[in-house]
């Protein structure tokens, strides 16, 4: 039983909720559409509600073969404003029409698919993110230029340096399976993305 439920309507209110989370040292339990089996999304903390105030409605562009959407949109409606271009996002989860893009990325979300076309940490550029101490930044590949607040540096000051020293047994302890959608992306990586990596997968 949580000891409450917070519902915040924008990225305002979740930084607040954040802030004060951090002050008076509550847990807090993001919660996308609950569809996650292994019970990441349930806690004794404050449930924090986020299939409403993150909808902003897919944007398509055919071109590029990008989609930017709001956390909370489900994998059904993103990929139904894509289909109208001939297009789909790959990864396909048993819960595919409910569970949102949010909960896709925090679970590096797989399904049938992924082994021809890879789980969620494939198919995601960037993230707009709040950081536990209530900072905001932007995930993207890592280019210089994107790294514009204190939560996008210091993964990059503080993470990346042991990482990147460590590369040759981080690669040696991945597992040698064909899929494999668990844990972080902290070798072998293709680009600067640090950020990104620790974000996606990241939920429990």
């Amino acid at each position: 039983i949580p000891a409450a439920v917070a519902v915040p309507a924008d990225r305002d209110d979740l930084v607040a909720l954040v802030r004060w989370a951090g002050e008076s040292g509550t847990a807090l339990v993001p919660r996308g559409a609950g569809s996650g089996l292994p019970g990441g999304n349930v806690g004794a903390g404050v449930v924090v509600d986020l299939t409403h105030g993150f909808r902003t409605a897919p944007k398509i562009d055919a071109e590029a073969r990008t989609a930017r959407a709001g956390a909370s949109i489900t994998c059904g409606e993103l990929n139904s404003a894509a289909a109208a271009h001939g297009l789909r996002l790959p990864p396909d989860p048993s819960s595919g029409n409910y569970c949102t893009i949010g909960g896709m990325v925090a679970t590096n979300a797989a399904g049938a698919r992924t082994v021809k076309y890879g789980a969620m940490r494939a198919w995601t550029r960037g993230l707009d993110f709040v950081s536990a101490d209530g900072e905001v930044g932007v995930a993207g590949t890592g280019a210089p230029g994107h790294r514009g607040t204190e939560a996008e540096r210091r993964p990059e000051t503080d993470v990346a340096p042991w990482l990147r020293q460590h590369q040759l047994v981080l690669e040696n302890a991945a597992p040698k399976t064909r899929k494999n959608s668990a844990g972080y992306l902290l070798a072998n990586q293709p680009d600067n993305g640090w950020v990104r990596q620790l974000l996606i997968g990241s939920e429990g």
